[in-house]
Protein backbone atom coordinates (compact mmCIF):
# COMPACT_ATOMS: atom_id res chain seq x y z
CA UNK A 1 0.00 0.00 0.00
CA UNK A 2 1.05 3.41 -0.96
CA UNK A 3 0.78 6.27 1.15
CA UNK A 4 0.03 9.59 -0.64
CA UNK A 5 2.49 12.60 -0.60
CA UNK A 6 2.52 16.40 -1.82
CA UNK A 7 0.93 16.73 -5.44
CA UNK A 8 -0.79 13.31 -4.70
CA UNK A 9 2.32 11.04 -5.80
CA UNK A 10 2.48 7.80 -4.22
CA UNK A 11 5.04 7.61 -1.64
CA UNK A 12 6.00 3.72 -0.79
CA UNK A 13 5.59 2.75 3.05
CA UNK A 14 8.62 2.44 4.46
CA UNK A 15 8.95 -1.17 6.41
CA UNK A 16 10.96 -2.74 8.59
CA UNK A 17 12.42 -5.01 5.37
CA UNK A 18 13.77 -1.43 3.66
CA UNK A 19 15.78 -0.54 6.82
CA UNK A 20 17.29 -3.79 6.97
CA UNK A 21 18.31 -4.17 3.07
CA UNK A 22 19.77 -0.30 3.74
CA UNK A 23 21.85 -2.08 6.90
CA UNK A 24 22.95 -4.92 4.93
CA UNK A 25 24.32 -2.59 2.11
CA UNK A 26 26.13 -0.50 4.53
CA UNK A 27 27.56 -3.50 6.08
CA UNK A 28 28.81 -4.32 2.67
CA UNK A 29 31.30 -2.13 3.09
CA UNK A 30 33.04 -3.24 6.18
CA UNK A 31 32.51 -6.91 7.06
CA UNK A 32 35.21 -7.80 9.32
CA UNK A 33 33.87 -9.43 12.71
CA UNK A 34 30.37 -9.29 12.08
CA UNK A 35 27.76 -11.57 11.61
CA UNK A 36 24.24 -11.87 11.40
CA UNK A 37 21.18 -14.00 12.59
CA UNK A 38 18.15 -14.56 11.17
CA UNK A 39 15.35 -16.62 13.38
CA UNK A 40 12.51 -17.46 11.11
CA UNK A 41 9.33 -16.88 12.82
CA UNK A 42 7.61 -16.82 10.04
CA UNK A 43 7.23 -20.80 9.71
CA UNK A 44 5.57 -21.49 12.87
CA UNK A 45 2.80 -22.71 13.06
CA UNK A 46 0.00 -19.98 13.03
CA UNK A 47 -1.43 -20.50 16.65
CA UNK A 48 2.27 -20.22 18.06
CA UNK A 49 3.35 -17.12 16.54
CA UNK A 50 1.37 -15.18 19.15
CA UNK A 51 2.03 -11.40 19.26
CA UNK A 52 3.11 -11.67 22.75
CA UNK A 53 5.86 -14.30 22.43
CA UNK A 54 7.24 -12.83 19.33
CA UNK A 55 7.79 -9.15 21.41
CA UNK A 56 9.30 -11.42 24.23
CA UNK A 57 11.69 -12.51 21.67
CA UNK A 58 12.38 -9.85 20.21
CA UNK A 59 13.30 -8.12 23.90
CA UNK A 60 15.23 -11.36 24.62
CA UNK A 61 18.06 -9.73 21.75
CA UNK A 62 18.04 -6.06 22.97
CA UNK A 63 20.98 -7.16 25.33
CA UNK A 64 22.66 -8.83 22.63
CA UNK A 65 22.46 -4.87 20.50
CA UNK A 66 24.09 -2.91 22.65
CA UNK A 67 26.85 -5.53 23.98
CA UNK A 68 28.08 -6.39 20.31
CA UNK A 69 27.24 -2.94 18.41
CA UNK A 70 24.63 -4.89 16.96
CA UNK A 71 21.05 -3.86 14.81
CA UNK A 72 18.11 -5.28 15.20
CA UNK A 73 14.84 -5.71 12.88
CA UNK A 74 11.34 -7.50 13.62
CA UNK A 75 9.96 -8.13 9.75
CA UNK A 76 6.52 -7.82 8.70
CA UNK A 77 6.44 -12.00 8.52
CA UNK A 78 7.40 -11.76 12.51
CA UNK A 79 10.93 -13.16 11.65
CA UNK A 80 13.68 -11.49 13.62
CA UNK A 81 16.72 -10.41 11.99
CA UNK A 82 20.10 -9.21 13.83
CA UNK A 83 23.21 -8.11 12.57
CA UNK A 84 26.06 -7.69 15.22
CA UNK A 85 29.99 -7.35 15.79
CA UNK A 86 32.43 -9.72 16.94
CA UNK A 87 29.96 -11.49 18.85
CA UNK A 88 30.77 -14.97 20.42
CA UNK A 89 28.79 -18.25 18.98
CA UNK A 90 28.19 -19.52 22.39
CA UNK A 91 26.75 -16.12 23.26
CA UNK A 92 24.49 -16.18 20.24
CA UNK A 93 23.66 -19.84 20.69
CA UNK A 94 22.50 -18.98 24.33
CA UNK A 95 19.79 -17.21 23.16
CA UNK A 96 18.57 -19.47 20.40
CA UNK A 97 18.63 -22.12 23.01
CA UNK A 98 15.77 -19.92 25.24
CA UNK A 99 14.51 -18.80 22.08
CA UNK A 100 13.48 -22.63 21.43
CA UNK A 101 12.50 -23.10 24.48
CA UNK A 102 9.99 -20.02 24.14
CA UNK A 103 8.61 -21.79 21.49
CA UNK A 104 9.26 -25.64 22.18
CA UNK A 105 5.77 -26.73 21.11
CA UNK A 106 6.17 -26.19 17.61
CA UNK A 107 8.09 -28.59 15.59
CA UNK A 108 9.99 -25.25 14.08
CA UNK A 109 12.12 -25.80 16.97
CA UNK A 110 13.56 -29.03 15.93
CA UNK A 111 13.73 -29.84 12.99
CA UNK A 112 15.88 -29.53 9.80
CA UNK A 113 15.92 -29.22 5.96
CA UNK A 114 16.34 -32.30 3.83
CA UNK A 115 20.20 -31.17 3.62
CA UNK A 116 20.04 -30.85 7.48
CA UNK A 117 20.06 -27.06 7.91
CA UNK A 118 18.51 -25.54 11.06
CA UNK A 119 14.93 -24.65 9.89
CA UNK A 120 14.25 -22.66 13.47
CA UNK A 121 17.39 -20.00 12.75
CA UNK A 122 19.98 -19.35 10.46
CA UNK A 123 23.72 -18.04 11.20
CA UNK A 124 25.32 -15.82 8.65
CA UNK A 125 29.10 -15.05 8.60
CA UNK A 126 29.35 -11.98 6.94
CA UNK A 127 32.86 -12.12 6.15
CA UNK A 128 32.18 -15.13 4.04
CA UNK A 129 28.91 -15.51 3.34
CA UNK A 130 27.68 -11.56 2.65
CA UNK A 131 26.27 -12.34 -0.84
CA UNK A 132 24.35 -14.93 0.57
CA UNK A 133 23.03 -13.58 3.75
CA UNK A 134 22.54 -9.77 1.32
CA UNK A 135 20.39 -11.80 -1.26
CA UNK A 136 18.25 -13.13 1.38
CA UNK A 137 17.78 -9.14 2.63
CA UNK A 138 16.51 -8.59 -0.75
CA UNK A 139 13.87 -11.42 -1.12
CA UNK A 140 12.71 -10.38 2.42
CA UNK A 141 11.78 -6.82 0.70
CA UNK A 142 10.77 -8.76 -2.51
CA UNK A 143 7.90 -10.36 -0.23
CA UNK A 144 7.39 -7.80 2.09
CA UNK A 145 6.07 -5.67 -1.23
CA UNK A 146 3.85 -8.25 -2.12
CA UNK A 147 2.62 -8.53 1.06
CA UNK A 148 1.23 -4.72 0.99
CA UNK A 149 0.01 -4.90 -2.71
CA UNK A 150 -2.08 -8.32 -1.67
CA UNK A 151 -2.93 -6.64 1.43
CA UNK A 152 -4.40 -3.72 -0.31
CA UNK A 153 -6.25 -5.51 -3.09
CA UNK A 154 -7.81 -8.19 -0.19
CA UNK A 155 -11.56 -8.24 0.48
CA UNK A 156 -12.45 -6.71 3.79
CA UNK A 157 -12.99 -9.94 6.53
CA UNK A 158 -15.92 -10.07 8.07
CA UNK A 159 -16.87 -11.71 11.16
CA UNK A 160 -19.75 -14.53 11.44
CA UNK A 161 -22.55 -13.18 12.39
CA UNK A 162 -26.62 -13.98 11.58
CA UNK A 163 -26.66 -12.12 8.31
CA UNK A 164 -23.52 -13.51 6.50
CA UNK A 165 -23.98 -17.08 7.97
CA UNK A 166 -27.41 -17.85 6.33
CA UNK A 167 -25.25 -16.86 3.31
CA UNK A 168 -22.59 -18.80 4.20
CA UNK A 169 -25.18 -22.10 4.48
CA UNK A 170 -26.52 -21.63 1.10
CA UNK A 171 -22.94 -21.35 0.13
CA UNK A 172 -22.74 -25.04 1.70
CA UNK A 173 -25.44 -26.69 -0.50
CA UNK A 174 -23.34 -25.87 -3.74
CA UNK A 175 -19.82 -26.24 -2.83
CA UNK A 176 -17.68 -29.36 -3.58
CA UNK A 177 -16.61 -30.09 0.09
CA UNK A 178 -14.90 -33.15 -0.59
CA UNK A 179 -12.54 -30.70 -1.98
CA UNK A 180 -11.70 -29.69 1.42
CA UNK A 181 -11.99 -33.19 3.79
CA UNK A 182 -8.55 -34.28 4.47
CA UNK A 183 -7.74 -37.99 5.95
CA UNK A 184 -5.16 -39.07 8.34
CA UNK A 185 -4.09 -42.85 9.62
CA UNK A 186 -4.21 -43.87 13.17
CA UNK A 187 -0.76 -46.54 13.41
CA UNK A 188 -1.31 -49.47 15.52
CA UNK A 189 1.85 -50.70 16.69
CA UNK A 190 1.49 -53.78 17.99
CA UNK A 191 3.74 -56.00 20.73
CA UNK A 192 4.63 -58.43 18.05
CA UNK A 193 6.82 -55.37 16.05
CA UNK A 194 3.99 -54.94 13.60
CA UNK A 195 2.31 -51.78 12.70
CA UNK A 196 -1.08 -51.37 10.64
CA UNK A 197 -3.78 -48.82 9.94
CA UNK A 198 -5.87 -48.81 12.86
CA UNK A 199 -8.02 -46.16 11.23
CA UNK A 200 -8.55 -43.19 8.88
CA UNK A 201 -9.24 -40.40 10.28
CA UNK A 202 -11.64 -37.64 8.50
CA UNK A 203 -11.82 -34.07 8.86
CA UNK A 204 -11.99 -30.76 7.57
CA UNK A 205 -9.46 -28.47 6.36
CA UNK A 206 -10.70 -24.78 7.86
CA UNK A 207 -8.28 -22.91 6.44
CA UNK A 208 -9.36 -24.49 2.53
CA UNK A 209 -13.17 -24.24 3.54
CA UNK A 210 -12.60 -20.78 4.47
CA UNK A 211 -11.11 -20.08 1.03
CA UNK A 212 -14.02 -22.33 -1.08
CA UNK A 213 -16.46 -20.86 1.05
CA UNK A 214 -16.33 -18.36 2.34
CA UNK A 215 -13.36 -15.82 1.49
CA UNK A 216 -14.75 -12.61 2.85
CA UNK A 217 -16.23 -14.52 6.04
CA UNK A 218 -14.33 -15.55 9.08
CA UNK A 219 -16.04 -18.29 10.26
CA UNK A 220 -14.31 -18.91 13.52
CA UNK A 221 -14.93 -15.59 14.66
CA UNK A 222 -18.15 -16.96 16.72
CA UNK A 223 -17.88 -19.84 18.56
CA UNK A 224 -21.37 -20.60 18.44
CA UNK A 225 -23.03 -19.65 15.33
CA UNK A 226 -19.75 -21.80 13.84
CA UNK A 227 -20.75 -24.75 15.89
CA UNK A 228 -24.48 -24.35 14.03
CA UNK A 229 -22.61 -24.14 11.14
CA UNK A 230 -19.97 -27.11 12.01
CA UNK A 231 -23.58 -29.40 12.82
CA UNK A 232 -24.37 -28.44 8.78
CA UNK A 233 -20.78 -29.58 7.61
CA UNK A 234 -20.90 -32.75 9.96
CA UNK A 235 -23.88 -34.05 7.55
CA UNK A 236 -22.36 -32.83 4.19
CA UNK A 237 -19.01 -34.74 5.67
CA UNK A 238 -20.57 -37.77 6.20
CA UNK A 239 -22.79 -37.82 3.07
CA UNK A 240 -19.44 -37.33 0.93
CA UNK A 241 -17.59 -40.44 2.50
CA UNK A 242 -20.28 -42.35 1.86
CA UNK A 243 -19.79 -41.92 -1.59
CA UNK A 244 -16.44 -41.29 -1.96
CA UNK A 245 -15.62 -43.89 -3.54
CA UNK A 246 -12.47 -45.59 -2.37
CA UNK A 247 -10.77 -47.98 -4.49
CA UNK A 248 -10.28 -49.90 -0.71
CA UNK A 249 -12.51 -49.06 1.94
CA UNK A 250 -10.73 -48.16 4.94
CA UNK A 251 -10.61 -50.59 7.90
CA UNK A 252 -12.31 -48.21 9.94
CA UNK A 253 -13.81 -44.72 9.64
CA UNK A 254 -12.77 -41.59 11.88
CA UNK A 255 -14.82 -38.55 12.61
CA UNK A 256 -15.09 -35.41 14.15
CA UNK A 257 -18.83 -35.10 15.16
CA UNK A 258 -21.15 -32.48 17.34
CA UNK A 259 -23.22 -34.80 19.87
CA UNK A 260 -26.42 -33.74 17.88
CA UNK A 261 -25.01 -35.40 14.51
CA UNK A 262 -24.93 -39.07 16.46
CA UNK A 263 -28.91 -38.68 16.26
CA UNK A 264 -29.66 -37.44 12.67
CA UNK A 265 -30.54 -39.50 10.07
CA UNK A 266 -27.49 -38.45 7.88
CA UNK A 267 -25.41 -40.18 10.13
CA UNK A 268 -28.09 -43.38 10.52
CA UNK A 269 -27.85 -43.71 6.85
CA UNK A 270 -23.88 -43.32 6.75
CA UNK A 271 -24.00 -46.00 9.22
CA UNK A 272 -25.88 -48.69 7.55
CA UNK A 273 -23.49 -48.08 4.47
CA UNK A 274 -20.30 -49.17 6.30
CA UNK A 275 -22.14 -52.03 8.62
CA UNK A 276 -19.93 -55.12 7.97
CA UNK A 277 -17.57 -53.27 5.93
CA UNK A 278 -15.68 -50.94 8.33
CA UNK A 279 -15.35 -50.04 11.83
CA UNK A 280 -16.58 -46.74 13.17
CA UNK A 281 -14.78 -44.37 15.49
CA UNK A 282 -16.24 -40.93 16.56
CA UNK A 283 -14.13 -38.37 18.16
CA UNK A 284 -16.08 -35.40 20.23
CA UNK A 285 -14.35 -32.45 21.39
CA UNK A 286 -13.77 -31.37 25.12
CA UNK A 287 -15.29 -28.34 24.96
CA UNK A 288 -18.72 -29.76 23.24
CA UNK A 289 -18.43 -31.95 25.97
CA UNK A 290 -18.41 -29.67 28.55
CA UNK A 291 -21.16 -27.38 27.38
CA UNK A 292 -23.67 -30.50 26.78
CA UNK A 293 -22.56 -33.53 29.14
CA UNK A 294 -25.57 -35.35 29.23
CA UNK A 295 -25.83 -35.34 25.56
CA UNK A 296 -22.31 -36.58 25.01
CA UNK A 297 -23.08 -39.57 27.43
CA UNK A 298 -26.05 -40.55 25.61
CA UNK A 299 -24.26 -40.41 22.09
CA UNK A 300 -21.50 -41.96 23.81
CA UNK A 301 -23.97 -44.81 24.99
CA UNK A 302 -25.87 -44.87 21.71
CA UNK A 303 -22.24 -45.60 20.09
CA UNK A 304 -21.34 -48.48 22.39
CA UNK A 305 -24.53 -50.10 22.25
CA UNK A 306 -24.38 -50.00 17.79
CA UNK A 307 -20.29 -51.53 17.91
CA UNK A 308 -18.68 -47.92 17.52
CA UNK A 309 -15.97 -46.25 19.94
CA UNK A 310 -15.44 -43.00 21.15
CA UNK A 311 -12.23 -40.78 21.42
CA UNK A 312 -12.04 -37.86 23.71
CA UNK A 313 -9.85 -35.47 21.49
CA UNK A 314 -7.58 -32.59 21.97
CA UNK A 315 -6.10 -33.71 25.40
CA UNK A 316 -2.77 -32.22 26.52
CA UNK A 317 -0.62 -32.34 29.98
CA UNK A 318 -2.57 -28.86 30.81
CA UNK A 319 -6.09 -30.32 30.04
CA UNK A 320 -5.16 -33.57 31.60
CA UNK A 321 -4.39 -31.69 34.78
CA UNK A 322 -7.67 -30.30 35.23
CA UNK A 323 -9.86 -32.98 34.08
CA UNK A 324 -10.69 -37.11 34.84
CA UNK A 325 -10.80 -38.54 31.25
CA UNK A 326 -11.45 -41.57 33.16
CA UNK A 327 -14.61 -39.90 34.30
CA UNK A 328 -15.64 -39.77 30.42
CA UNK A 329 -15.19 -43.30 29.65
CA UNK A 330 -14.32 -43.60 25.77
CA UNK A 331 -12.80 -46.27 24.25
CA UNK A 332 -9.31 -43.70 23.87
CA UNK A 333 -8.09 -40.70 24.68
CA UNK A 334 -5.99 -38.47 22.34
CA UNK A 335 -3.23 -36.88 23.52
CA UNK A 336 -1.63 -34.25 21.34
CA UNK A 337 1.95 -34.55 21.49
CA UNK A 338 4.44 -31.91 22.64
CA UNK A 339 8.59 -31.75 23.22
CA UNK A 340 8.18 -31.16 27.29
CA UNK A 341 6.60 -34.40 27.53
CA UNK A 342 10.11 -35.67 27.73
CA UNK A 343 10.60 -33.65 30.74
CA UNK A 344 11.02 -36.22 33.70
CA UNK A 345 8.27 -34.37 35.89
CA UNK A 346 5.44 -34.06 32.68
CA UNK A 347 6.13 -37.45 31.80
CA UNK A 348 5.31 -38.73 35.81
CA UNK A 349 1.99 -36.06 35.55
CA UNK A 350 0.86 -38.11 32.74
CA UNK A 351 1.33 -41.54 34.21
CA UNK A 352 -0.13 -39.95 37.27
CA UNK A 353 -3.38 -38.67 34.88
CA UNK A 354 -3.77 -41.53 32.16
CA UNK A 355 -2.84 -44.64 34.73
CA UNK A 356 -6.70 -45.18 35.38
CA UNK A 357 -7.13 -45.07 31.77
CA UNK A 358 -3.89 -47.15 31.11
CA UNK A 359 -1.75 -46.18 27.69
CA UNK A 360 -2.84 -48.98 25.84
CA UNK A 361 -6.14 -46.62 25.27
CA UNK A 362 -3.94 -43.54 24.44
CA UNK A 363 -3.56 -41.85 20.87
CA UNK A 364 -0.63 -40.25 20.92
CA UNK A 365 -1.26 -37.21 17.96
CA UNK A 366 1.01 -34.56 16.53
CA UNK A 367 3.72 -36.90 15.77
CA UNK A 368 6.18 -34.76 13.84
CA UNK A 369 9.50 -36.47 14.91
CA UNK A 370 10.76 -40.08 15.35
CA UNK A 371 11.24 -38.80 18.95
CA UNK A 372 7.80 -38.71 19.81
CA UNK A 373 7.23 -41.88 18.50
CA UNK A 374 9.95 -43.74 20.38
CA UNK A 375 9.04 -41.59 23.59
CA UNK A 376 5.15 -43.15 23.56
CA UNK A 377 5.96 -46.23 22.74
CA UNK A 378 8.27 -46.03 25.88
CA UNK A 379 5.42 -45.26 27.90
CA UNK A 380 3.05 -48.71 26.13
CA UNK A 381 1.20 -46.11 23.75
CA UNK A 382 0.13 -48.76 20.99
CA UNK A 383 -1.42 -45.90 18.79
CA UNK A 384 0.12 -43.03 17.03
CA UNK A 385 -0.72 -39.99 14.32
CA UNK A 386 1.29 -37.28 12.70
CA UNK A 387 2.98 -36.15 10.13
CA UNK A 388 6.40 -37.99 10.53
CA UNK A 389 3.76 -41.01 10.02
CA UNK A 390 2.19 -39.30 6.84
CA UNK A 391 5.54 -39.75 5.20
CA UNK A 392 6.23 -43.04 6.18
CA UNK A 393 3.02 -44.47 4.94
CA UNK A 394 4.50 -42.42 1.87
CA UNK A 395 7.05 -43.62 1.84
CA UNK A 396 6.74 -47.38 2.07
CA UNK A 397 4.10 -46.40 -0.75
CA UNK A 398 6.35 -45.53 -3.14
CA UNK A 399 8.44 -48.80 -2.17
CA UNK A 400 5.60 -50.99 -3.71
CA UNK A 401 4.44 -48.72 -6.02
CA UNK A 402 4.85 -49.33 -9.99
CA UNK A 403 4.40 -45.68 -10.80
CA UNK A 404 6.52 -43.98 -7.88
CA UNK A 405 9.64 -43.17 -10.54
CA UNK A 406 6.99 -40.42 -11.72
CA UNK A 407 6.57 -38.76 -7.91
CA UNK A 408 7.77 -37.30 -5.22
CA UNK A 409 8.04 -38.60 -1.73
CA UNK A 410 5.82 -34.88 -0.92
CA UNK A 411 3.55 -35.66 -3.47
CA UNK A 412 2.79 -39.03 -2.42
CA UNK A 413 2.41 -37.62 0.99
CA UNK A 414 -0.40 -35.02 -0.21
CA UNK A 415 -1.84 -37.32 -2.16
CA UNK A 416 -2.86 -39.84 0.69
CA UNK A 417 -4.22 -36.98 2.31
CA UNK A 418 -6.91 -36.27 0.40
CA UNK A 419 -10.01 -37.91 -0.97
CA UNK A 420 -10.76 -36.11 -4.30
CA UNK A 421 -9.21 -33.45 -6.21
CA UNK A 422 -5.96 -32.72 -8.30
CA UNK A 423 -3.82 -34.26 -6.41
CA UNK A 424 -5.10 -37.52 -6.62
CA UNK A 425 -6.22 -37.53 -10.25
CA UNK A 426 -2.42 -36.61 -10.72
CA UNK A 427 -1.74 -40.25 -9.21
CA UNK A 428 -1.08 -42.68 -11.52
CA UNK A 429 -2.05 -45.37 -8.64
CA UNK A 430 -5.11 -44.76 -6.57
CA UNK A 431 -5.16 -48.47 -5.71
CA UNK A 432 -1.95 -48.02 -3.96
CA UNK A 433 -3.41 -44.20 -2.08
CA UNK A 434 -6.14 -46.38 -0.24
CA UNK A 435 -4.18 -49.24 0.53
CA UNK A 436 -2.12 -47.93 3.25
CA UNK A 437 0.34 -50.51 3.89
CA UNK A 438 2.17 -52.07 6.76
CA UNK A 439 4.73 -50.57 8.42
CA UNK A 440 7.57 -51.54 10.70
CA UNK A 441 7.85 -51.12 14.17
CA UNK A 442 10.84 -48.95 15.85
CA UNK A 443 13.04 -50.93 17.48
Amino acid sequence: MNATAFGDKPQEIVTSENLLFDAAERVGRIREGRQALHLHLSRLLPPNREEAKIRIAFRMFESMVDMFRGQMFLLTNNDIMLICKDARLADLDAIVYKLRALFSKDPLTYSETVDGEDRFVTFYDLESEYDTFFAVCGDLLADAKKRIVQARNATPIQPLDARNLTKVLERIGVTDIAGVVRRQPCIRFSDKMTAEVAFQEFYMSIMDLQKVLAPDVNILANRWLFQHLSQVLDLRVLSVLQDAGFRKTPTAFSVNLNMATVDTQVFKQFEAAIRGKAGLVVEFQLVDIFNNLDGFFRARDFLRSHGHKTVLDGMSPITLQFMDAERYDCDFVKVNWSPDMADEVVTAELHQALGPVGFRRVILARCDTETSITWGMGQGIHHFQGRFLDSMVAAVTMAQCDKASACTLAQCNQRHGVISGRPRVDCGNNDMLDLFPPLKVFR
